[in-house]
């Protein structure tokens, strides 16, 4: 009996290393992606403990700090800046195991190291309207604010009203067609053709029932006038108290956190390029101003906003005659320091790179309350740290590296991902192939019943791409519902517009737009777990193919 139960257990362990052996690579690494990874690094770094992740604040250091160390017990190299630099909490990491040293290993910490110019508030700008021999003078706090503002600066320029100041082409939109603004300050109206009205055409057209699309109209509108050459922009004001935002307190109101209101804290910052920002400085003029060149100008705010709803009409410039805005901006600034996370897995080729990135930072602390962005973006950067998990867990190189990027600076401007692509830590930025982002993975829209729908956003000229998804999607038997778009050269509000931005294809994942998005209330205990596993795992499958195969 004895004998026999030893030869049973022998066969048996056979069996299953056998059939163990069966298993390939990219499978090996299908079945590290388990819920119980994603939960336990989700409920850390979403924690109190992270303090919000503001950028450049401790909680930052620390999440980067817990990111790092995650990469190096998965087995994902160091690929940031070199161990010497800065001389704290390094993160320095041997070669994973079976790959020996590595160029890009010695002397390299997990760390990319850069600053940002932070702007401080200081009330001290003037506006003034001019038109012959009147001179009217605001300032700054009282009947308008600033914001987009990197420095001092000074000018005086005519006025042309565009409308919303929006170009959509897919959509026939073009609001500064027919006049040259370059040198000009602009004039627009906030929101976009039919924004107060759900039911108006244009609204439908632009929005219908994809929220993402609202949250994305101000980055096409940020990028309209940012190619153009404006010198400033002016955001009207009709029908809306905006000052109830800019008042102070004449005695010392530290009102209980269940009672505050929005954030306070919140400073502005800027990455210098290798070039004086072109981005122009914006205005919010109070109703009282608004008003004033509304009739200097003799725009009919009403109609316009009424024939916009319908799209019924093209819009005109309206070159206001005579009106000259002057604007002298002060801002006190000061350098802050923050870092990245850089990791990366070699590959046969080591000079051919694809790279996953998601943000690792969040809107910090105030008021008592903590921002600590569970979906925005505590999943998204889980899901980069399981990725470098599942790649290594496959056992093989895979044929181009891989880079795992966790950035900071992103609800700043996507300062980091910006920065990297300026500076890679890794190879030349030239050969990139691919990126992949993930952003909000882990949520659930309000209109989504079956809690399975998620948005996948890719560069058109790699269809390709396409094709892996859907057809991973239906081997895996993967439960979500897709909404997958395609654009010539996607942009946004995230970090994949840097990588447009230099040539490379990109896939962007988001789950969903949500209520909590950018409250205190986005907390882990909201996150569908399901959806955010199968979305990681449809990402490996992507990266897997990118890494060693071909996507065009």
């Amino acid at each position: 009996m004895k004998k026999f139960l030893i030869s049973t257990f022998t066969a048996s362990f056979l069996l299953s290393t056998i059939l163990l052996s069966q298993v390939s690579p990219k499978e090996k690494g299908l079945q590290a992606i388990t819920a119980d990874a994603i939960k336990g690094q989700l409920e850390f770094l979403s924690s109190d403990w992270m303090e919000g992740r503001a950028t450049g604040e401790r909680g930052s250091y620390i999440a980067a700090d817990y990111v790092a160390s995650m990469f190096k017990v998965f087995g994902a190299a160091p690929a940031g800046d070199a161990a010497s630099f800065g001389g704290r909490m390094q993160r320095m990491a041997p070669p994973p195991p079976g790959q020996g040293a590595s160029q890009f290993t010695s002397q390299k910490s997990y760390f990319q190291n850069f600053s940002l110019v932070e702007i401080q508030p200081s009330q001290g700008s003037v506006l003034a309207l001019r038109k012959g021999t009147q001179e009217y003078s605001f300032d700054e706090g009282v009947d308008f604010s600033v914001s987009r503002a990197t420095m001092d600066i000074k000018f005086e320029a005519p006025l042309v009203f565009v409308g919303y100041g929006l170009v959509d082409k897919a959509n026939g939109i073009d609001d500064f067609a027919g006049v040259d603004v370059k040198g000009k300050v602009i004039v627009r109206l906030t929101g976009f053709p039919g924004y107060n009205d759900i039911n108006s055409p244009m609204y439908k057209k632009l929005i219908g029932d994809n929220i993402r699309a609202l949250f994305e109209m101000s980055g096409k509108k940020s990028e309209s006038v940012a190619r153009l050459g404006v010198a400033g922009v002016i955001d009207l004001t009709i029908n809306n108290d905006v000052t109830k935002r800019w008042g102070v307190y004449k005695f010392n109101n530290n009102m209980a956190p269940a009672e505050s209101g929005p954030r306070t804290n919140w400073s502005s910052m800027r990455l210098d390029g290798k070039e004086i920002s072109s981005v122009p400085v914006t205005i919010t003029i109070t109703e009282r101003v608004s008003n004033l060149i509304i009739k200097e100008g003799g725009l009919d705010i009403a109609r316009y906003e009424k024939e916009a709803a319908a799209g019924t009409v093209k819009f005109k410039p309206v070159v206001i005659p005579g009106l000259n805005a002057s604007l002298a901006v002060n801002v006190s600034s000061r350098r802050v320091n923050a870092r990245n996370v850089i990791a990366f897995i070699e590959g046969e080729n080591p000079n051919e790179f694809v790279a996953v990135g998601a943000h690792m930072d969040h809107m910090g602390m105030d008021n008592g309350k903590i921002w600590n962005g569970a979906d925005d973006n505590a999943s998204g950067t889980v899901g980069v740290i399981t990725l470098a998990k599942a790649f290594a867990a496959s056992g093989i190189k895979p044929k181009r590296s891989i880079v795992f990027c966790a950035w900071t600076g992103e609800e700043k401007g996507l300062y980091g991902s910006e920065y990297f692509t300026m500076y890679p830590s890794v190879g030349k930025i030239s050969d990139y192939k691919f990126y992949m982002n993930f952003d909000m993975i882990a949520r659930d829209a309000m209109n989504d019943t079956a809690k399975n729908m998620a948005g996948i956003t890719y560069t058109k000229a790699y269809p390709k791409l396409e094709e892996i998804t859907k057809s991973n999607l239906e081997q895996y038997k993967l439960n979500l519902k897709l909404n997958i778009r395609s654009q010539e050269a996607p942009t946004g509000g995230s970090d994949y517009t840097a990588f447009t931005e230099n040539k490379i294809p990109v896939i962007a994942w988001m789950a969903a737009m949500h209520p909590d998005y950018h409250q205190a209330s986005d907390e882990v205990s909201l996150v569908n777990w399901n959806k955010m596993l199968d979305i990681i795992k449809l990402g490996y499958l992507q990266l897997w193919e990118a890494a060693n195969g071909e996507i065009k």
